[in-house]
């Protein structure tokens, strides 16, 4: 945290302290929203609802969308129905329906009745769409033009809306029936002469979302074409809103957050940080770790059918932690590749193939440089070439099959619609350390007679 933050934050504790809320109020009247956000953070669970209670509702408005999960559930619980209204009526369409969304029906409605009628016929048309699609995402405020136009009858219709629409980067040209026809940069037509009619200037839009679209695949296409802002349309092509960047990266932000928490054997940041059921805690972690645990039962149960040959042969058990870890390693490696390839969009089923062939080429060749070494380690160890052969030929199959079963796992579990952000770490650790043994000891009965001489 910034020094100046810090100084604001113990100001603000100290005039909540003496109950003094007019002055804490007074004491952020002039940060930033961001910057206001993270002091809230930092405040005490009580101190967040005091000070929250005695925002201006447009500056909590801006506030109250930089808040963690938790927090905002926090301060907005304490509000009353008057306040919430008041600030839900300051906010862009698509984050006053994130709020009201989470509400319970009957304070839901309340509000929508209290707040302004525009804004209220907004939400309710917002509220139809599933929240993590294009339609969910999207806010209504936006300027549209019909292609007859001219310059200076748009650039009055902005004035007049200059209140609502906040970033303006782009005019969407639509036809008499809504029907998007393309767009015209703002920058385009303030150069233009007043009187040149929009359809002159008219530029065809590099992406249009559907309203039914999946956020995360919108996200996607934000960064294939690389823009700020994009239009969503209906299924007849008709405008409804726009998607600016912002909420692009706060769905990109959250989609990173769901698959780190996932990994982390929780379903949201109140169950990581602040909730004290363990029974829940340990619900969500359990079944991955029984997986893992399983597999390490099956390598022991492994490892003693072939207690014969390691009675005989007792050096092979030094290097089945060095096969096994690499394997994993490796494994995992291919394995989060995929994950984070698909995350992006830049893997899909129709190069999974030639991501395939790549990712083993390069595992048989980490397995040669690695398999050599401690090949010709296990020679001068044990005076025995043959082990080193073997240690050596486990660790480059053992690899190979590890970097084949990371591409393969997640693209599978893809498939049947797992998560593989949660699910393909275990599992391809539990298999390759399995493997790794199968390998190693396969190898190892092939050359055994050699190996005991």
């Amino acid at each position: 945290m910034q020094t100046w933050i810090q100084e604001r934050l113990n100001q603000v504790e100290e005039l909540l302290g003496q109950d003094n809320l007019a002055g804490a109020a007074l004491a952020v009247a002039d940060m930033h929203p961001a910057d206001l956000g993270n002091l809230v953070e930092e405040l005490s669970e009580d101190d967040k609802v005091k000070l929250f209670n005695v925002l201006e509702p447009t500056i909590a408005a801006e506030v109250v969308v930089e808040l963690s999960d938790h927090s905002r559930d926090l301060v907005l619980a304490g509000l009353s129905t008057g306040q919430l209204s008041a600030i839900v009526d300051d906010m862009p369409s698509d984050e006053a329906t994130d709020i009201i969304a989470d509400l319970p029906a009957e304070q839901a409605r309340e509000i929508l009745s209290r707040i302004d009628l525009e804004d209220s016929a907004e939400v309710r048309a917002l509220l139809q769409y599933e929240e993590d699609t294009a339609g969910g995402l999207m806010q209504l405020e936006l300027v549209a033009a019909r292609s007859n136009q001219t310059v200076a009858q748009v650039i009055e219709a902005i004035r007049e809306k200059k209140d609502e629409v906040g970033e303006l980067h782009n005019i969407y040209v639509v036809g008499s029936d809504k029907t998007l026809m393309g767009y015209v940069p703002v920058s385009k037509m303030i150069l233009a002469a007043p009187d040149t009619p929009m359809r002159n200037l008219l530029v065809t839009c590099p992406l249009v979302v559907e309203a039914h679209e999946d956020q995360e695949e919108v996200a996607h296409k934000f960064r294939r074409y690389d823009v700020v802002s994009a239009p969503v349309v209906d299924s007849q092509g008709r405008l409804l809103g726009r998607i600016t960047i912002d909420d692009v990266m706060e769905v990109m932000e959250e989609e990173a957050r769901e698959d780190l928490l996932r990994m982390a054997g929780a379903s949201s940041e109140e169950d990581m940080f602040f909730t004290s059921g363990i029974f829940k805690i340990s619900r969500l972690r359990l079944p991955w770790l029984l997986s893992n645990m399983m597999g390490g039962l099956i390598s022991g149960w492994l490892l003693w059918r072939f207690k014969v040959k390691l009675s005989d042969a007792i050096f092979l058990v030094a290097f089945i932690p060095v096969i096994t870890a690499m394997a994993g390693n490796v494994g995992v490696q291919s394995s989060t590749i995929m994950v984070r390839g698909f995350a992006v969009g830049h893997v899909h089923f129709g190069n999974l193939w030639r991501i395939l062939f790549r990712e083993v080429r390069v595992a048989i060749l980490i397995g040669s440089v690695c398999g050599s070494a401690v090949g010709f380690l296990a020679h001068f160890w044990h005076d025995n070439i043959v082990l080193g052969l073997v240690v050596g030929l486990s660790m480059i199959c053992a690899i190979s099959t590890a970097a084949m079963l990371g591409t393969l796992a997640p693209a599978l579990l893809k498939r049947l619609n797992v998560d593989p952000a949660i699910s393909s770490g275990p599992i391809v650790t539990t298999c390759n350390d399995i493997l790794g043994i199968l390998i190693y000891f396969g190898i190892a009965s092939i050359f055994y007679r050699f190996l005991v001489v």
